[in-house]
């Protein structure tokens, strides 16, 4: 009797064992192998603005990058490692991914703060009023790390509004492995099952308002699994605050180890300084 005891609580623990490992296999980001496609990699046209450089491509993507103080000099510095924020606009307004958010996270205190080498801004043009495809736009975005060496390949964190916050998703959800973090603000697209297990390792902020009619429908349900099941995710839900972007102030509902509460800024750094 003993001995069938004994032989019960092995096997229960190497269940234990098997099944912490896969949970843990589930957390664990899959590292993916960029490819480089010339259509995404040798811009058209290239305006150098200080720190900014706006270039257009021959597969029709528009956009504006910003690298920290003396990088455009040394863009080829691998030990960098420099993060990098992707920003993906509403509909009908691509000059805001630039002038609104791009801006915003360009502030001085944001980028001492974020990193100590600052980060790298990606603010996209949609090729329409809106966004599409995104396969290509994952393509873009690994073209730019490639002729970037200065930047990081597995710290990058994809920032959107409305329409841009719900392909933001689309484009983590083609390419698992590609953001580190996700923000959604006033975003309505609905992981599927299958979606979210291939996204668990993945940081999302997600952020509704009760008020905004259609868009809480269609987003909150989502946002509620992936601010449970993913990695050091948030979702964050207010009742009247309409069609929103996420800002840098905004609140998550958590305190800090220091008693403050925690803020998106709080929330964004402490993934990309996520060792």
């Amino acid at each position: 009797m003993k001995k069938k005891s004994a032989v019960f609580i092995i096997i229960l623990s190497l269940i234990a064992v098997g099944f912490g490992l896969f949970i843990k296999h589930l957390y664990t980001r899959r590292t993916l192998d960029f490819v480089c496609d010339g259509a995404y990699y040798w811009p058209k046209t290239t305006v150098s603005m200080g720190s900014w450089k706006y270039e257009n491509l021959p597969s029709g993507y528009q956009y504006y990058l910003y690298l920290p103080k003396n990088y455009w000099e040394d863009k080829d510095c691998e030990s960098a490692k420099i993060p990098l924020i992707v920003i993906f606009h509403g509909s009908d307004e691509p000059g805001a991914s630039f002038s609104k958010y791009g801006r915003m996270f360009v502030n001085e205190k944001f980028q001492e703060r974020i990193y100590p080498e600052g980060a790298a801004i990606l603010a996209l043009h949609s090729r329409i009023n809106y966004f599409t495809d995104p396969h290509s736009t994952g393509l873009l975005i690994q073209n730019i790390c490639i002729r970037h060496k200065c930047l990081d390949p597995e710290n990058i964190i994809g920032y959107g509004f409305s329409q841009g916050a719900k392909f933001v998703v689309e484009v983590a959800c083609t390419y698992p492995g590609l953001f580190r973090g996700v923000v959604s603000g006033s975003g309505f697209y609905q992981m599927t099952f299958s979606e979210i297990l291939k996204s668990l390792p993945t940081s999302f902020y997600w952020a509704t308002a009760e008020n905004d009619s259609g868009i809480f429908e269609q987003g909150s349900p989502t946002g509620k699994r992936v601010g449970k099941f993913c990695k050091n995710s948030r979702y964050v839900e207010y009742k009247t605050r309409r069609h929103f972007f996420v800002e840098l102030n905004d609140k998550t509902g958590r305190m800090n180890k220091d008693g403050t509460e925690e803020t998106f800024t709080d929330w964004i750094c402490s993934v990309v300084n996520e060792k």
